[in-house]
């Protein structure tokens, strides 16, 4: 079973061969047939986890380094600190146990250069960064990432092998 969440904590059942995911939508799964997809990751990172023992996955796809600016709303994947807690506890409750997942991160490229732009924030750096130090403040490795660099990525979790490949845009995919 895939279950799917678009900006909100509580899953919704559906299911496909791939299922691609939008700006701050999040999604587990324990079906072998699923294939999970973030599409165009240009300053956005995208959070995936595997369990090979159970072929359970999840993938988050965020948009924004932290919450605390926000207005009071449901925990959502659009940031760093809320997706990734989501997935995690979306996949515990499909079965996986964190100390067996992979963890990897992709995206978070600086997408906007040039002169205008020196000297400012780039959002791509803060949300690697951020999903760095949350991931090390629950104790998860990573065991793969692409992040930064100057151009978008798509990646795909195969959830029937657990295989995870990115690729940068215009060239072809590569594993994880």
């Amino acid at each position: 079973m895939t279950l799917s969440v678009a900006s909100s904590p509580a899953p919704v059942p559906r299911t496909g061969s791939e299922q691609t995911l939008g700006l701050g939508e999040w999604a587990v799964s324990g079906d072998p047939s699923a294939t999970l997809t973030c599409i165009g990751l240009g300053s956005c990172v995208a959070f995936i986890v595997y369990d090979a023992m159970v072929k359970v996955g999840g993938m988050a796809h965020m948009v924004l380094p932290d919450s605390t600016g926000a207005r009071a709303a449901p925990a959502t994947a659009k940031f760093v600190d809320q997706a990734i807690p989501l997935v995690m506890e979306g996949v515990k409750a499909l079965g996986a146990e964190p100390r067996r997942l992979k963890v990897v991160l992709a995206g978070g490229a600086t997408m906007l250069r040039g002169a205008a732009f020196e000297g400012r924030i780039n959002i791509g750096d803060r949300n690697a960064d951020a999903a760095h130090t949350l991931l090390a403040t629950r104790h998860l490795k990573i065991a793969a990432e692409d992040v930064g660099g100057t151009q978008g990525r798509t990646v795909r979790l195969r959830l029937g092998d657990g295989s995870i490949a990115v690729s940068l845009a215009g060239q072809p995919a590569r594993l994880l």
